[in-house]
């Protein structure tokens, strides 16, 4: 399954409400009073827009929203009336930026990387977040209700399952070592429950990372 074919087939699978990390990104900025900074936002793996979108109207910010899938770009371009908000057909691993970023976003990307994809977006993060910059993250928890142990195992990769597509579970010890280049503000468990297009509802459980560049 690619998702510019999911994306063609389904058109706006999450509809227009933003997710729950980017509900939770802004909370957390505007806790700390930073929502009216004027920071510029890269939404990494952005698909058709919806958090891209959600922080223009709610943030004094620029954002750029970059990702991989045509389908995704186009429509993300053909939501967006904000003058604040860029789209990119971009691979994250070839994205520069001589400025860098004062918050990096990445909703429910960071499962789906195999292990030398996800060192590479931590490369990406290191290069582009500025000093006393955010990362907000999120991945599957091994509990996760929907997906873990579902599919077939991957060799050599424990949490790991290709169930139509290939999905990594995280443990607490894990996220912390991934990210352990980072001031890790805060990390968490956080159940949701995520409604899709159709009427198609999914239990999950996510770890939300909030890590900021000393």
């Amino acid at each position: 399954m690619s998702w510019s074919e999911e994306y063609r087939k389904t058109g706006k699978i999450w509809g227009e409400r933003p997710g729950e990390l980017a509900i939770i990104a802004l909370n957390f900025l505007k806790k700390h009073n930073m929502e009216r900074k004027g920071l510029t936002l890269l939404d990494v793996g952005c698909g058709y827009g919806r958090d891209s979108i959600f922080f223009a109207k709610n943030m004094k910010c620029r954002v750029l929203g970059i990702d991989v899938s045509r389908e995704a770009i186009e429509m993300a371009k053909r939501s967006s009336p904000h003058e604040n908000v860029r789209f990119l057909l971009c691979d994250f691993t070839k994205l520069r930026s001589r400025e860098g970023f004062d918050i990096i976003f990445v909703s429910n990307l960071y499962h789906l990387l195999r292990r030398e994809m996800r060192l590479a977006l931590r490369r990406m993060v290191m290069e582009l977040l500025k000093p006393n910059g955010f990362l907000f993250l999120n991945a599957l928890s091994v509990r996760d209700p929907q997906h873990y142990g579902k599919g077939v195992p991957v060799p050599d990769e424990p949490n790991s399952f290709i169930d139509k597509v290939y999905m990594h579970f995280f443990t607490e010890e894990e996220l912390r070592r991934d990210f352990e280049f980072l001031e890790i503000r805060e990390l968490y468990e956080h159940e949701y429950y995520e409604h899709r297009a159709g009427g198609v509802v999914h239990h999950h459980v996510s770890w939300i990372l909030i890590a900021e560049r000393r």
